[in-house]
């Protein structure tokens, strides 16, 4: 596998013999992870139209894939080309070609679609024309998360939560397996894990890292929540499901009256109540006409 001196030095060694190439910015500092040799780089280029094909074909490898992230969602990468490339050494290699214009704009985070995706550490390497300001910004900020719900977030995120399971639910029991997944995994999910994200905050009192789509969740939620956690994953088994609806349930329960007592807001029980035994009554068929 090539290493990371040596893949810099393909990036500029190409980029110095490329006309079209005015500048390089490296972006993604991320830390190394296991599993993942990933480098990204921005080329800002003079004639985007060159790279509206594989332009990079054969200029870093022998390739697994070409992935072109600008073609599969055009409005995510406005003046820009998207190159993402595996290799069979091992690395991968993203590569954006941009416009000046469309490079500063995310970098000042100006760009409707900026996300966990993209990175916001930036590194300059080369300007063959002065074209861009100081480019550097090494300390990787966005997953960090701090914040606290007010009252209405709570109580509206509450509200919403059972609105989402008693949806999950109504797809359950049609046994429509897609949808019902669909909004188990990532409709409820995503209500279950911001309440989380809210106690984990709350107990630590300042900042936490909570890595990119939670992943940091597991060293940061107690054993005793995360072991909970696990069983909200069911196989495709419709009992197996019900279970994991269980655990939604109880996490919920638990995380949110946590929050609560920290904010100085009421967990309601008795709409919990309510909800619980109307997807009851649902499950049971009580409301057959």
């Amino acid at each position: 596998m090539r290493s990371e001196a040596e893949i810099i030095r393909q990036i500029e060694e190409y980029a110095m013999a490329e006309p079209s190439v005015r500048a390089v910015i490296r972006t993604n500092l991320m830390p190394k992870r296991e599993y993942q040799h990933s480098y990204e780089f921005f080329f800002v280029v003079n004639d985007l139209q060159k790279y509206e094909d594989d332009f990079f074909k054969d200029s870093f490898g022998e390739r697994i894939l070409l992935y072109r992230g600008d073609k599969n969602y055009p409005e995510m990468f406005p003046g820009t080309k998207a190159h993402l490339m595996l290799f069979k050494d091992g690395i991968t290699l993203v590569i954006d070609a941009a416009d000046k214009e469309s490079f500063l704009s995310r970098y000042n985070r100006e760009q409707a679609h900026e996300n966990v995706w993209i990175g916001d550490t930036y590194q300059k390497l080369i300007d063959k024309d002065g074209i861009l300001p100081e480019i550097e910004r090494l300390e990787e900020t966005q997953t960090l998360f701090s914040e606290a719900p007010s009252e209405d977030e709570f109580l509206g995120t509450c509200n919403e939560f059972f609105w989402v399971l008693k949806t999950f639910s109504e797809y359950t029991l049609r046994k429509e397996l897609p949808s019902a997944m669909f909004y188990l995994n990532i409709a409820v999910r995503d209500l279950l894990n911001k309440m989380l994200r809210w106690h984990i905050y709350l107990q630590h009192g300042e900042p936490v890292d909570m890595g990119i789509l939670d992943s940091n969740m597991e060293k940061l939620l107690e054993k005793e929540l995360f072991d909970l956690y696990k069983k909200t994953y069911p196989n495709s088994e419709y009992e197996q499901i019900w279970e994991a609806f269980d655990a939604v349930i109880k996490l919920w329960r638990k995380a949110g009256n946590l929050v609560a007592d920290k904010c100085g807001v009421n967990y309601s029980d008795a709409n919990e109540k309510e909800m619980l035994n109307f997807i009851d009554s649902l499950r049971s068929n009580a409301f057959k006409e």
